[in-house]
């Protein structure tokens, strides 16, 4: 004789069982913490952390802001983001081993910052691709060829680069290299008697606020075309602008964390930004009697190019 023992739970307990053996092996979640550390209040730090923000706690993060001036003892943090060269070299200068991604420095002056340290970094840079640049030297001014660009300390190591990408675009560069304030009026003046269009690039001893009025001045006289790496450039005198918006670097910045916080691996290699808008100084353009393509096939033919 067998004996069969059953034992049958109504549904609804059975149901309320199943629930909390799920809850039970389910890990403790919480929110990832992101840190938005500025050089400086206001700005464009503040435009850039402001679209940062908005996007990734409409993803659920947990973000935070700070100042370089209100920086406090780290507490626990998936990632800080460094706004700015001020907000970089105090991140790279902390004991903290959060990962940490740059915004807003230029490709070189990252470099040596962190070139060398030990803390995992990496960075959406502030300039663009030298050979999107060249393209729009090309696109814009057909027939300028010769292109020059003063490299001080901070600039001189991407003299490779700027090669490569005038080659890209079958230009011919050249270059004079400074090292002191003093020297960098006489080598424009030197330049520009071999170039047909002048770069700026990011580096404080060339461009800065002592220098900005008189360096377009020159240009100017020289009847010099200036391509130009950020709007306020673009105001002060360049004829072309080549630049990333705050706001557009901080949706770039915002969709890249979602994707590295998502996987948890290993930070991926600083790069330029896709992002990007071309402006035209038209009063600077009617003066020099250079006639422009129109904006709209500028971008067009830039987002056909797909740098490095």
């Amino acid at each position: 004789m067998r004996l069969h023992l059953s034992f049958a739970l109504p549904p609804y307990r059975l149901y309320c069982c199943c629930c909390l053996l799920l809850l039970l092996s389910m890990p403790t979640w919480a929110a990832q913490t992101v840190t938005l550390l500025l050089s400086d209040v206001g700005g464009i730090y503040q435009e850039a952390a402001s679209a940062l923000q908005a996007d990734l706690e409409q993803a659920g993060m947990q973000v935070t802001q700070q100042s370089v001036a209100s920086r406090a003892e780290p507490q626990r943090e998936d990632l800080v983001v460094a706004l700015g060269m001020a907000a970089l070299q105090q991140v790279m200068a902390e004991r903290a081993t959060s990962p940490v991604l740059s915004v807003l420095v230029p490709r070189a002056s990252y470099l040596k910052l962190t070139t060398g340290k030990t803390r995992a970094v990496t960075a959406l840079y502030l300039d663009q691709p030298l050979e999107r640049m060249a393209a729009l030297q090309h696109s814009a001014l057909p027939d300028g060829r010769r292109t020059g660009v003063l490299l001080g300390p901070t600039m001189k190591a991407l003299r490779g680069d700027a090669e490569h990408a005038a080659v890209s675009q079958r230009l011919e560069m050249k270059f004079r290299v400074v090292e002191s304030r003093e020297e960098v009026f006489p080598a424009l003046s030197d330049l520009s008697q071999d170039i047909d269009v002048l770069w700026l690039l990011p580096d404080p001893l060339v461009v800065n606020r002592n220098n900005l009025q008189t360096l377009f001045l020159q240009t100017y006289r020289q009847r010099l075309p200036v391509l130009a790496y950020s709007a306020a450039l673009v105001q002060a005198g360049a004829m072309l602008g080549l630049y990333a918006t705050p706001t557009q670097l901080g949706h770039e910045a915002a969709q890249w964390i979602k994707a590295i916080l998502a996987t948890g691996r290993e930070l991926p290699p600083p790069r330029y930004p896709a992002s990007f808008v071309v402006a035209i100084n038209s009063s600077v353009a009617r003066s020099l009697n250079v006639t422009l393509p129109p904006l709209a096939e500028l971008n067009r033919r830039l987002q056909m190019l797909n740098p490095r």
